[in-house]
């Protein structure tokens, strides 16, 4: 059984689902270098196609998800970009009223339409989860979703959370982004990592009184009345009005969460939580209610955003709607996609056309090399393998540098990523470090928020002393454990920092040929591929 689907909103994707197996997958503004990029072109799709190794007629069914057939999704992707990319799509046709036909490259295939949209974003946490049952649970500014999770069967829940979809903290977040940062698609991010600089211990208020605020326009006034500043380079931020709606979310999620513990006592299912959603990027929201929940594990899956509805689609599909047992996925399979570069590497070094721009050192001990980079105060661009799933960098596009250096976050901001100055950096600690150093392990997509606990890290370490971890075990990625590994041997300190391998406003780099521009571009020190290190002339 060989299912296409296809993600139509912003974050377009697309994957092709063999039996079960994610043979080919891939995310759209990756390729086509504009940011969340919305739907596919016919470029992507020839590449999705060539990379499984199969043909449009070996399709049994295509997933048609969040297509909307007269608008783009996303206001702002319109106001960015314009209306005009969906006219970059790839040509297809729907025929019929019932039993729907999709006509691609004049071939005719069964399809479905839009299955529900938190259906597709729980289908993925609980689908590829260690969990043989869940509760599993959406939410973005657009609404939320609770679905009942057994085997390999997923049914939604109508249950009341106490929020109406205006006064959810998806919704309020997205709209105080707006406001800090002029846009909520792009600034959610931003607002976490603001968050912290606006507590004022003088004006500190308890957990009830951030949940009486169904009022968005009293939250903004209550922060205006109390302003708290970043100011940065000439430009400002509203420090206070972040710290506020990031409590709002946490303290909103944390009712949530109690909810669902609830529900899954009462329904003979186990205390495991899967969150999902562009409201389960904000990770320090999701480790705050977990740790004041019941629930016993939690699971997020690296593509909590609309990039990951593609694939839990055809998960549903296989799973739900055709009766196949649920598996276990490893790590590595959940977090890097499936299209690598190892013979555009070399043809493209040795082509001549980087000559008088670069030089090429040849290095099979480039891993040991690199570590010895990083600890002697260089910025590193690291390429490896097939490039991530979701907008965290895990080890294959990356930019490394010292946990230790005091001015490393200032030079990573101001001269790689050209990016606000209170923007922290997140560590790749070794997992079986991770409990002593941050009191936390097994957090290996970067979607968990901790205490640093340890002195001397300051490359890593946010305002309020905490860090986003991920979690590195050599069976999920060897060489990039054994780069942190060879740093520790040379430091005595198990992590590094590691952040996305592109700039502001810029989609992460995919091929050999995008890591290079942005390193001919940057600050950054020396690139590495596999056994080459480059460094600019």
């Amino acid at each position: 059984m060989i299912i296409l689907s296809i993600n139509f909103n912003h974050d377009g994707s697309a994957v092709i689902l063999k039996n079960g197996i994610i043979k080919s997958y891939i995310n759209t503004e990756r390729f086509s270098r504009i940011k969340k990029h919305p739907g596919i072109r016919q470029e992507d799709l020839d590449l999705l196609l060539h990379n499984a190794q199969i043909s449009l007629n070996d399709i049994n069914i295509v997933l048609l998800n969040n297509w909307h057939d007269k608008n783009l999704d996303s206001q702002e992707i319109i106001e960015l970009y314009g209306d005009d990319l969906k006219s970059s799509w790839f040509d297809f046709y729907v025929q019929g009223s019932k039993l729907k036909k999709v006509i691609i490259n004049d071939i005719k295939l069964d399809c479905l339409i839009n299955p529900s949209h938190h259906l597709l974003h729980c289908s993925l946490a609980y689908f590829t989860s260690p969990f043989s049952s869940a509760v599993s649970f959406s939410w973005d500014p657009t609404g939320y979703g609770v679905f009942h999770c057994k085997e390999n069967n997923i049914n939604k829940i109508d249950i009341d959370l106490g929020f109406s979809i205006s006064k959810l903290a998806t919704a309020i977040y997205s709209e105080a982004s707006s406001i800090i940062f002029g846009s909520g698609l792009f600034g959610a991010g931003k607002v976490m990592g603001l968050a912290p600089y606006g507590y004022e211990s003088t004006n500190f208020h308890s957990n009830e009184f951030y949940l009486t605020y169904t009022d968005f326009n009293k939250l903004v006034r209550e922060s205006d009345n109390s302003l708290v500043w970043y100011y940065d380079k000439g430009d400002k931020w509203n420090a206070k009005l972040a710290y506020n709606v990031q409590r709002f979310m946490e303290e909103q999620l944390v009712v949530i969460l109690d909810k669902l513990y609830d529900y899954c006592s009462l329904n003979d299912l186990e205390p495991n939580i899967c969150l999902s959603g562009g409201g389960a990027l904000n990770s320090v929201a999701n480790q705050v209610a977990f740790k004041r929940s019941k629930f016993k594990n939690i699971f997020l899956h690296p593509a909590c955003g609309d990039d990951g509805t593609a694939i839990g689609a055809a998960l549903w599909y296989w799973h739900d709607v055709l009766g196949n047992s649920k598996r276990e996925f490893s790590n590595n399979e959940l977090m890097y996609s499936t299209i690598t570069y190892e013979d555009e590497i070399h043809d493209l070094l040795f082509s001549g056309e980087f000559e008088d721009k670069l030089q090429i050192e040849k290095c099979d001990d480039y891993i040991k090399k690199t570590a010895s980079l990083i600890a002697d105060g260089n910025v590193i661009g690291w390429f490896q393998g097939a490039s991530e799933l979701g907008p965290r960098a895990l080890g294959n596009r990356s930019i490394l540098g010292d946990p230790r250096n005091e001015s490393m976050k200032d030079i990573l901001n101001s001269k790689v990523k050209f990016r606000e100055g209170f923007r922290p950096f997140a560590p790749s600690v070794l997992n079986e470090f991770a409990e002593e150093w941050f009191g936390l392990k097994d957090s290996p997509f970067m979607l968990r928020v901790c205490n640093v606990l340890k002195s001397g890290l300051p490359g890593i370490t946010h305002i309020d002393k905490s860090a986003r971890i991920q979690t590195v075990a050599e069976i999920d990625n060897p060489n990039y454990y054994e780069l942190i590994t060879e740093f520790y041997k040379i430091t005595g300190v198990p992590l590094i920092i590691d952040t996305s391998f592109n700039i502001k406003g810029e989609p992460i780099v995919e091929t050999p040929r995008h890591a290079i521009d942005c390193f001919l571009n940057t600050g950054i020190d020396y690139l590495v591929f596999p056994r080459f290190i480059l460094k600019k002339k």
